[in-house]
């Protein structure tokens, strides 16, 4: 199925045309469409739900294990560390 469309372009637009047709070595149409092309995609990209939204929506169960993550606190149990070999002397 091929269509026809006509329309003008302001002369910053034609000029933008021509140097993109020079760039890449195609004809109008060509530009025309890979134009088109790229921003749908880009538009189906922005309408997708981002990673976060769908993780969101998920229904993990809270994780069992130890309620005191010493990862969690890590910086601080390593400053005490510090701290009590300096305190007897050992640092």
């Amino acid at each position: 199925m091929s269509a026809t469309v006509t329309f003008r372009l302001d002369p910053e637009s034609a000029q933008i045309l021509r140097q993109l047709m020079r760039r890449n070595k195609a004809t109008k149409s060509q530009v025309i469409k890979d134009a088109l092309r790229q921003r749908w995609q880009s538009e189906e990209e922005a309408s997708r739900p981002t990673a976060w939204e769908i993780y969101s929506q998920l229904k993990i169960p809270p994780a069992k294990g130890p309620r005191r993550d010493r990862a969690r606190h890590a910086k601080r149990l390593v400053k005490e560390i510090l701290l009590a070999k300096r305190r007897a002397g050992t640092l």
